[in-house]
C-alpha cells in the first residue's frame, strides 16, 4: 500500500474521530449559537474565554502528548513513558486548577469579567478534566485504536450538545424547574459553558479506567528527557494559540476604545471565520494522523520520500476545499446567522491561512524528528509576534479584516521558514514547485470565481459554471498527480 493511501486511510479513521466531533460542535456551537443569540456580544464572550482556554490547556499538559509519541513509540517503551509523564502531569493540574477556583475573582477582573468570576471556576474543573485526559487519548492515538478514541470524543461533544439544548430549548418551554432553582441567568452563555463543565467530568469519569491498565512507574531520567524535548514545544503550543484562536482577545482590546463594543465585532468576526474551519477541519484531521504516523515510519528507508509525496497530496486536497467553499459561499454562508454575515470576506483570506498551517505542519516535522524542537518555538515566537504587530498597528484603521491578513501574513512566514531551516537539519525532498504551482493555480481560479459574479448570471448558469471549473481542477490534478501519489 502506498504511503499516502496509508495515511489516507488514517487521516479518515482519525478524521471521523476528529472531525465528526468538531463537525457536531460547528452545528451546535456555531450554526445554532448564530441564530440563537442574537447579541453578536454572547458569541464575543464565548469565543474570548475559549480563547484564553487553549493557551491555559498548553500549559497544564506541556506538551507531554508529544514527547509520549516521541519516547513511547517503541512498544517495549510505551507503557514507562506513559506512566512517566502521567504522574507529574497529575500533580500539576491538581495544583494549577486549585489557584485558578481559589484565586477566581482576581484572575477574572484581569480580563474583564468582574461580574462573572464564576466563568473562571468553571473553566478551572473543565481545564483541569480536558488535561487529564490529553495523555490517554495521546495513547490511543499512538495504540492506533480510533474507535475508542472517537467514542470518548464523540461522547464529550454529544453530552455537551445534549445539555445545551436541554437548558436552551427545553428548560424554557417548563412552567417550574429544578434546573432554574439551581441555577438561574439572565445570560444563556452561561449554559453553554455549565454544559462544557458536565461533560468533561463526563468523560474524565469514564476514562478512569484508562489510568489503572498499566503499572505506575516513574522514571526521573526519562522524564527529564521528556521535558527538555516537549519545553519548547510548550512554547510552539502558546504561539500556535496566539496565532489560531486569539484574534478575538486581541480585538476586544484593540479594535476600539469600547471594549462591549469590540468584543460584540469580535463575536461577527468569529463566526465568519469559522467558515474558513471546514478547511481547518481537515488540516486538524490530517495533523492527527500525521504526527504519529510520521514517527511510527521514521526508520524506513523510504521515509523522506514520503513525506513529500504526503505533501503534495495534501496541497492538492486543501486546494480543493478552498475552491469548493468559493465556489459555492452563497451557500454555506446560511451556516451562520444573518445578523454575523458582514465578515464573509475574511473567509477567502483565511482559507489561504489555513492551507499554509496545514503545509507548516508538513514541513516541520524535521524538528521533532531530530529532537531540535527549539526551533519550532523560535518560528512559532516568531508567527505569534507577526501576528500581533499586524493585528494591534492595523485593527484600528482596517477593522477586524486586519485580523485575517495577519493569519494569512504569520502562516505564509512560518511555513517558509520552516521548511529553509529544515533543508539544512534534516533534508527532505519536497516537491516544492509542484506545491507552489497548486497554490498559484488555486488564487486564479479564486479570483476567475469571484469574477463570475460580476457578470450577473442567472444563479443556476453560475453554479453549473462553477462546478464545471472544480471538476477540471480536480481532474487535472487526478491526470498530473493522482496516480503517482496512489501507487
Amino acid at each position: 500500500m502506498s504511503v499516502v493511501k496509508q495515511l489516507a486511510g488514517q487521516t479518515v479513521i482519525y478524521g471521523m474521530s476528529n472531525i465528526l466531533p468538531r463537525i457536531l460542535h460547528f452545528v451546535v456551537f456555531t450554526i445554532y449559537l448564530t441564530y440563537k443569540f442574537k447579541d453578536q456580544y454572547d458569541f464575543g464572550v464565548y469565543l474570548d474565554l475559549y480563547a484564553y482556554a487553549t493557551i491555559i490547556l498548553v500549559l497544564l499538559v506541556y506538551r507531554m502528548d508529544t514527547a509520549f509519541f516521541r519516547f513511547g513509540n517503541k512498544p517495549e517503551e510505551k507503557e514507562k513513558a506513559f506512566s512517566t509523564a502521567i504522574i507529574p502531569l497529575f500533580f500539576t493540574v491538581i495544583i494549577t486548577s486549585g489557584l485558578m477556583y481559589l484565586f477566581h475573582e482576581e484572575l477574572a477582573a484581569l480580563i474583564d469579567y468582574q461580574h462573572k468570576s464564576v466563568y473562571i471556576k468553571w473553566f478551572a474543573l473543565i481545564l483541569g478534566f480536558d488535561a487529564l485526559v490529553a495523555l490517554p487519548y495521546a495513547k490511543m492515538r499512538l495504540d492506533e485504536k480510533p474507535k475508542k478514541f472517537l467514542f470518548y470524543r464523540l461522547l464529550n461533544i454529544i453530552v455537551t450538545i445534549g445539555v445545551v439544548l436541554f437548558f436552551l430549548e427545553i428548560v424554557p418551554r417548563l412552567d417550574s424547574s429544578i434546573v432554574t432553582q439551581f441555577y438561574q441567568t439572565d445570560s444563556e452563555i452561561d449554559y453553554v459553558f455549565l454544559a462544557n463543565l458536565i461533560a468533561s467530568s463526563v468523560v474524565f469519569l469514564l476514562m478512569i479506567p484508562e489510568f489503572f491498565k498499566i503499572k505506575f512507574l516513574f522514571d526521573p531520567t526519562l522524564w527529564k528527557r521528556m521535558f527538555i524535548y516537549s519545553l519548547p514545544l510548550v512554547l510552539v503550543g502558546i504561539a500556535g494559540s496566539i496565532n489560531q484562536a486569539f484574534a478575538t482577545p486581541i480585538q476586544k482590546y484593540f479594535l476600539g476604545p469600547d471594549i462591549v463594543d469590540n468584543t460584540t465585532n469580535a463575536g461577527i468576526y468569529g463566526a465568519a471565520a469559522k467558515m474558513a474551519l471546514l478547511l481547518n477541519l481537515f488540516t486538524v484531521a490530517f495533523n492527527y494522523a500525521a504526527e504519529p504516523f510520521f514517527f511510527n515510519n521514521s526508520n524506513k528507508k523510504d521515509a523522506k520520500k514520503s513525506y513529500g509525496l504526503v505533501a503534495l497530496a495534501f496541497t492538492i486536497a486543501a486546494c480543493f476545499v478552498i475552491l469548493g467553499i468559493t465556489a459555492y459561499m452563497d451557500i454555506v454562508s446560511l451556516m451562520i446567522g444573518p445578523t454575523y454575515r458582514a465578515a464573509l470576506p475574511v473567509v477567502p483570506i483565511l482559507l489561504f491561512a489555513y492551507l499554509f498551517l496545514g503545509l507548516y505542519y508538513n514541513f516541520s516535522i524535521w524538528y521533532k524528528l531530530s529532537d531540535k524542537t527549539y526551533w519550532g518555538a523560535i518560528i512559532s515566537i516568531l508567527g505569534a509576534i507577526i501576528t500581533l504587530v499586524i493585528s494591534i498597528k492595523y485593527l484600528p484603521s482596517l477593522g477586524f479584516i486586519a485580523s485575517a491578513w495577519a493569519a494569512l501574513a504569520c502562516y505564509t512566514v512560518m511555513t517558509i521558514v520552516v521548511y529553509l531551516v529544515g533543508k539544512r537539519y534534516y533534508p527532505i525532498t519536497y516537491p516544492i514547485y509542484k506545491i507552489i504551482g497548486y497554490i498559484a493555480i488555486t488564487f486564479v481560479i479564486t479570483l476567475l470565481l469571484n469574477y463570475i459574479k460580476l457578470f450577473n448570471l442567472h444563479y443556476a448558469v453560475e453554479l453549473v459554471l462553477k462546478t464545471v471549473i472544480l471538476i477540471l481542477f480536480i481532474t487535472g490534478a487526478w491526470f498530473k498527480d493522482g496516480k503517482r501519489l496512489l501507487a
